[in-house]
């Protein structure tokens, strides 16, 4: 598993408390944690489509004795 980092284009301020443009998601791949972000904005109607779009995703940690991005990640 790997942790990822992905920042969405809007939901960056929020008076309800949670900041939706920035999100932490753990996933087998890059690919599978943006379709759960997506899928779950979606479902829950937060923000407007173009709020919705990704900016960036960066792998944080990942699990394995020698990860491919130097950073370990326990579950």
């Amino acid at each position: 598993m790997k942790l990822f980092r992905i920042k969405l284009t809007g939901m960056k301020h929020s008076s309800t408390g949670t900041l939706y443009g920035c999100l932490y998601v753990v996933a087998e791949s890059a690919d599978q944690a943006l379709a759960r972000v997506q899928k779950y904005v979606r479902d829950n109607d937060l923000g407007f489509t173009n709020d919705r779009e990704m900016e960036s995703i960066e792998l944080l940690a990942e699990e394995g004795d020698y990860p491919g991005c130097r950073i370990q990640l326990f579950l």
